[in-house]
């Protein structure tokens, strides 16, 4: 049975949707027949996020509890790790064993980019996952190590096309997407006909960590490009709602004077809740990042990848997905205000075919049965052998 370490974000933020971008890697990996040992440091000082507190500390008590209970909610043989890298404290696993998961693994897949340790060295094979495009390339994440990376992975799927504002410094990005486990979203506690008079929703980070500028331009967030089409729930008779976080109580006033149902996304903070949101939506509705699509990236969401597991129809902004991924079947990308209303009109017009078809999308470009194996033949075979979560 091969080895694979997992490096990520979730113990320093142990929020549902965050948690999910990196989890559903190890579900996949370890349903594929991986043995994975999960490792992540902290990186910088007070990163630590308390969801129940809203506050940041040196404590990851809290995010290791909420990784180990979701490690128990499916049964897996995963072991984790945290190095906080200051005090050189180890959590979980202790540093002999941490070594030892390094020197004996077959791949370390570091999932992006905001963990380097110098003991990642040991592993005979290092992946870089780039989860975002330009941020990442212009040195936000994964500037430690860079040079260290075997091979290199992004959701930039465009990048190295001549579409693709984003330079690749001569480095080989390979495409990827983020990867689901349909098997856990497979459960419609709500019928399609009550999903029907249900709203369009997202989960987002209205500013997240903020823009960039790379070489004079700047790149942004969500925040720009809500703004662009803050005036769409008046242009339409279907109800969009926001699960947001980061916006200010002006930005907030703002959004509901316009039309919008926001609500916290704290609401939605632990993965009962996250999944329970999703189900009782009619479908997602959401922009992308400035960034994405300013540079036409390809980039798609982890979060929408939930979302069309679930059977809900996506109308997401394009960022370039539309170049690679079949659309207007469960799966929308529009680039205007227009473009916005027709689709979010069509998919209520027709919403038993596109929740099909959005779930079938899931099973055939984003489960992890399709996305793993073709990521990790660029290091070995996938083994034979195989995870039940039944």
């Amino acid at each position: 049975m091969a080895h694979i370490v997992v490096c990520g974000y979730m113990v320093r933020h142990p929020v549902a949707g965050n948690l999910l971008a990196f989890f559903h890697y190890v579900l996949g990996l370890s349903q594929l027949g991986y043995q994975v040992v999960y490792l992540e440091e902290s990186g910088w000082s007070q990163s630590c996020y308390n969801p129940h507190l809203q506050a940041y500390s040196e404590d990851p008590t809290v995010g290791i509890q909420a990784v180990q209970a979701l490690i128990r909610r499916f049964g897996l043989q995963v072991s984790l790790g945290y190095i906080d890298r200051n005090s050189g404290m180890a959590y979980g696993l202790d540093w002999h064993r941490i070594k030892q998961a390094l020197k004996t693994a077959d791949l370390l897949l570091n999932i992006g980019g905001v963990c380097w340790l110098p003991e990642f060295r040991l592993c005979r094979c290092l992946a870089l996952i780039d989860m975002d495009p330009l941020f990442t390339q212009a040195g936000e994440f994964a500037s430690e190590g860079r040079e260290e990376y075997h091979i290199r992975f992004s959701y930039g799927v465009n990048l190295g096309q001549p579409s693709c504002s984003i330079p690749t410094h001569g480095e080989n990005w390979i495409p990827t997407v983020p990867p689901v486990v349909p098997e856990i979203w497979s459960s419609n506690r709500v019928s399609l006909a009550d999903r029907e008079t249900h709203p369009f929703t997202t989960i987002a980070n209205w500013k997240a960590y903020g823009g960039v500028i790379y070489q004079g331009e700047y790149y942004g967030q969500k925040r720009e490009e809500f703004l662009k089409i803050i005036h769409l729930p008046s242009r339409t008779s279907q109800r969009l709602e926001l699960s947001l976080s980061g916006a200010n109580s002006a930005e907030l006033e703002h959004l509901k004077s316009a039309g919008w149902f926001v609500r916290d996304s704290q609401d939605s903070y632990d993965f009962e809740t996250y999944q329970s949101y999703i189900m009782r939506s009619k479908g997602e509705f959401s922009v992308a990042k400035n960034a994405y699509v300013k540079t036409r990236s390809g980039w798609f969401s982890d979060r929408s990848v939930c979302y069309l597991a679930a059977g809900r129809p996506v109308i997401l902004q394009d960022t370039g997905f539309s170049d690679w991924l079949p659309t207007g079947r469960g799966v929308f990308a529009f680039s205007s205000l227009k473009e916005a209303v027709e689709q979010i009109e069509q998919v209520s017009a027709a919403y038993p075919e596109h929740c099909c078809a959005a779930r079938e999308v899931a099973e055939q470009i984003f489960s992890y049965k399709v996305v793993l194996p073709r990521l990790l033949e660029h290091h070995f075979d996938p083994p034979t052998s195989s995870y039940s979560l039944s």
